[in-house]
This record gives structure tokens, C-alpha cells and sequence, in this order.
């Protein structure tokens, strides 16, 4: 054990001390960590910014739900395939090193798409191609990504890490959208894509910067092995702990039923709101307004109230936003309810996370995240091609209605068998 109570495979790192921040930031005083997080922060700002451009412009030349949708399929859909060998390669080699590969490659996927924009020849099915590109790397990439950051900061601090790592990603979806408006207005989507592209600059600088021998140490021996072996090994684990399962469970009904309803927020403004691009912006950014504000409250309150208390309260927000972004009659109730969506969004997945990343032993934290992420690429594709196509067909307030009633049912499921508790330390 060290000074800070971390396991002998956590990284024993010493906090800036010299300028004290609030409780619901602690962990950003340390160096690594901080560096990380503004890198991370400015790459996924322009990220959000290319995703709300390319949702519109999406949504704008095809008035289809179902397309806007299945380009989001497609970035999501190879975590499902190339999962266990992303967890693979995070397990056996050192996770920053494989991180500045990653990352570099998506910086030249943004180019490409900026590139074909730029030219004229971005036919929809372009787009499928580039967006399909871009999801292969990010399923190598996500499971190296989320499982960096128990290595920058002692295991006390890890909760507070996992909720300001949502904190970043979700303020980037409050700034990202509402930028893309304004240029999307007044330039057009071209910006958007170079700007993202430029952004990776930024998080490949902090990458290099870190200093910590967690950042690059060596992946574990045992994870050498077949990546079908690793995976089989993953699942065994997996079963013998509960905790994990309930994580990962819930993390699936989430992402059938809710997480797909962002996808939708382009054709609700269209087609349903007949709102501009800048609404567009304003709608979609609120999202991470509610996000930002849950964060610092999670921030605070952690260690004091019970993971699944906090989990069972993000399931619940949850069904009462979707349900009212259903019924919403205009733009302003829209941004109210997405904001409380971004409040139920971050709860709901900044818990599964840390409960996947504090229950998981380093070793196989990389492959047990492969999986968690798996789930995700099943359920959130499958939700969301479902949910555009139904909408094509009776409307997306309807999806929206019907998804937050089934939210509540999944809540009721859990809260009957008592399974929530499971994620609580022990």
C-alpha cells in the first residue's frame, strides 16, 4: 500500500498541492491526469462539433430517420466485432503508446472527411464509408482510452477521475453542437470537419506529455496469448462477479432504449420542432449543459451516497426526460428535457464505469472494459436503427414516448430482484 492507499499495481503519483481545488475536481491535481483531461477536452469539443455537422447535414439532404441514424450505426457497430481485440491490445502493450497510434489515425480520418466535403463528392454513402472507417479505429481505441486512467491517478481518486473524464466528454457535447450551429450558419459544415481534424492535435500533445510510468507500462504477460483465449478468460471472469454484471446489464438496457435518442434530436428538429441550424446547436448543446451540472454534483457527493443509489436515480431521470422530449411542444421544453437528459446520460454511465473500472483487476481491466464497450456496440446500434426505422414509420415522438415507459420497466426489473446493490463496494 501506498501513502494514498493504492494497490501494488496502481500508480503511486503525488497531487500538485500548491493551488487547492474544489472536492469535485481533486483528481485534476494530478499532473498527468490534468493534462489528459484538457487534451481529451479539446479533441472531443471537435469531435461533438463534426458529429452535430454531420447529423444535419444528414438529416437536411435525405430527410430520413433511418439514415440519420445508421451513420451512427456504423461508429458504434465495430466495437461489437473489433471489441475483444481492442481489449486485447490494451492488456498487452503499454495503453499511451497504442493511444498516440489510435488517435492519429482518427486525425486522419477527420482530414479524409474534410477533404471529401471540400471536394463535393460527399454522397451519403461516402459518409457511410468514412463514418464506418472512423468506427473500426475507435473500437480499438476505446478500451486502451478508459482503461488509462486508473494508471494516472491512485485507486481513491478513481471515481472522481472516471465522473471529470464524462465531465470533459459531455462538456464538448454542450460546446461541440452549439459551435457546429453557428458555423453550419454562417460558413457551412466544411469548418466543422477541419476543426475536428486540428483538435487531435491537441490530445496527442498531452499523450506525449505524460510522465507517469503507469502511462506506459507494460502490458501483462498473460494477455499475450490468443485474443480468443483473452476474451474466453474475460468472460469467466466476468460471471464470477456479480457487480460487473449488473453493471454491464444495465449499461445494455441503457444503451438499447436511451442512449439512440441523441441520434434522433436531428430529426425531432426538422421534422417535428422545424427549427434552423442554430436551434439545432442550442437543443443538442443543452445536453451537455445538464451533463456538466450532474458532474460536479457527482463529484461532490461520491463516497458519500451509495454507487447504486446514484445509478437507480439516473435510471429514473432518465425515463421522466425521454418521456418529456415525447411530449414536448416546443423548443424551449425541448432544452429543458434535454438537459435533464444530460444530467440522467452522464449518472447512469459515469456509475457502470466506475464500477466496471474499480471491480476489475489491472490486469484484465482492459479486457473486462472491451466487453462493457462490447455491450454497448450491440445494444446502442441495434436501438438505433430500430428507433430511426420505427420513427420513419409512426413518428419519433412515438419512439421517444414508448422508449422512456420502457426505461421505467427496466428500473422496476432491477429494483424488484435487488440487483443495483450488487455494484456497491464491498
Amino acid at each position: 500500500m501506498t501513502e494514498f492507499g493504492v494497490d501494488g499495481g496502481a500508480p503511486a503519483l503525488e497531487p500538485d498541492l500548491s493551488r487547492p481545488l474544489p472536492r469535485a475536481l481533486r483528481a485534476l491535481a494530478f499532473r498527468d491526469f490534468r493534462r489528459f483531461w484538457w487534451g481529451a477536452l479539446g479533441s472531443s469539443i471537435g469531435n461533438n462539433m463534426q458529429l452535430a455537422a454531420l447529423g444535419w447535414v444528414v438529416a437536411i439532404s435525405t430527410r430520413s430517420a433511418a439514415k440519420v441514424t445508421l451513420i451512427a450505426f456504423v461508429t458504434v457497430f465495430p466495437l461489437l466485432v473489433l471489441g475483444p481485440l481492442g481489449g486485447a491490445l490494451a492488456d498487452r502493450f503499454p495503453r499511451r503508446k497504442l493511444l498516440l497510434v489510435t488517435q492519429t489515425a482518427l486525425m486522419a480520418q477527420a482530414f479524409a472527411l474534410w477533404m471529401v466535403w471540400q471536394l463535393d463528392l460527399a454522397s451519403y454513402w461516402t459518409l457511410f464509408g468514412i463514418s464506418l472507417a472512423g468506427g473500426v479505429v475507435i473500437a480499438l481505441n476505446t478500451p486502451a482510452w478508459q482503461s488509462l486512467v486508473p494508471q494516472l491517478v491512485p485507486r481513491e481518486y478513481l471515481q472522481n477521475a472516471i465522473t471529470l473524464n464524462s465531465t470533459q466528454f459531455n462538456l464538448s457535447r454542450a460546446l461541440g453542437p452549439m459551435f457546429a450551429g453557428l458555423l453550419i450558419a454562417s460558413v457551412g459544415a466544411g469548418i466543422a470537419f477541419l476543426l475536428n481534424a486540428v483538435s487531435f492535435l491537441i490530445v496527442l500533445g498531452a499523450l506525449a506529455s505524460l510522465s507517469s510510468a503507469g502511462a506506459d507500462r507494460a502490458g501483462d504477460p498473460e494477455a499475450r496469448s490468443s485474443v480468443l483465449r483473452g476474451f474466453t478468460e474475460s468472460v469467466r471472469y466476468l460471471r464470477a462477479q456479480p457487480g460487473l454484471m449488473v453493471a454491464i446489464g444495465t449499461h445494455a438496457a441503457f444503451a438499447l432504449l436511451a442512449a439512440p435518442v441523441v441520434q434522433l434530436i436531428p430529426v425531432l428538429s426538422v421534422e417535428v420542432l422545424d427549427v434552423g441550424p442554430e436551434a439545432f446547436g442550442m437543443l443538442l448543446g443543452s445536453f451537455g449543459i445538464g451533463a456538466i451540472a450532474i458532474a460536479l454534483v457527482l463529484g461532490t457527493v461520491d463516497e458519500r451516497v451509495a454507487p447504486s443509489r446514484l445509478l437507480g436515480a439516473g435510471l429514473a431521470l432518465t425515463s421522466v426526460v425521454v418521456l418529456g422530449l415525447g411530449l414536448a411542444p416546443n423548443l424551449a421544453v425541448a432544452i429543458v428535457f434535454m438537459i435533464g437528459f444530460g444530467a440522467a446520460y452522464v449518472t447512469v454511465v459515469a456509475i457502470d464505469h466506475n464500477a466496471i473500472q474499480s471491480l476489475s483487476d489491472d490486469h484484465i481491466r482492459g479486457r473486462v472494459t472491451s466487453l462493457w464497450l462490447m455491450t454497448f456496440g450491440v445494444f446502442f446500434p441495434l436501438g438505433t436503427i430500430l428507433q430511426g426505422v420505427i420513427a420513419d414509420a409512426v413518428g419519433v415522438r412515438a419512439v421517444l414516448i414508448a422508449c422512456g415507459v420502457l426505461v421505467a420497466c427496466a428500473l422496476t426489473y432491477c429494483t424488484a430482484r435487488r440487483l443495483l446493490p450488487l455494484i456497491d463496494p464491498r
